[in-house]
């Protein structure tokens, strides 16, 4: 995704993009999504079960953006 943000934006170094934000590159991806410009990789039967409960503090902010990139990848 990182890859296609940088051609979509017109940007020559993907690494500008990577450095953004977990959260921002969250926020775009979502929003391509509800837009129908991107499309999952997997089916949603195929991706691990969601835990329902709120983000607890045994969650740190690092293992939150390690998996909002493992699913951008």
């Amino acid at each position: 995704m990182i890859l296609w943000l940088a051609d979509r934006w017109g940007e020559p170094d993907p690494s500008v993009i990577a450095a953004l934000p977990c959260d921002t590159l969250n926020h775009w991806r979502a929003y391509f999504l509800q837009q129908g410009i991107l499309t999952r990789s997997e089916p949603q039967s195929a991706q691990s079960p969601h835990d329902t409960r709120p983000n607890t503090a045994t969650h740190s902010v690092d293992q939150q953006c390690d998996a909002v990139m493992r699913a951008l990848m």
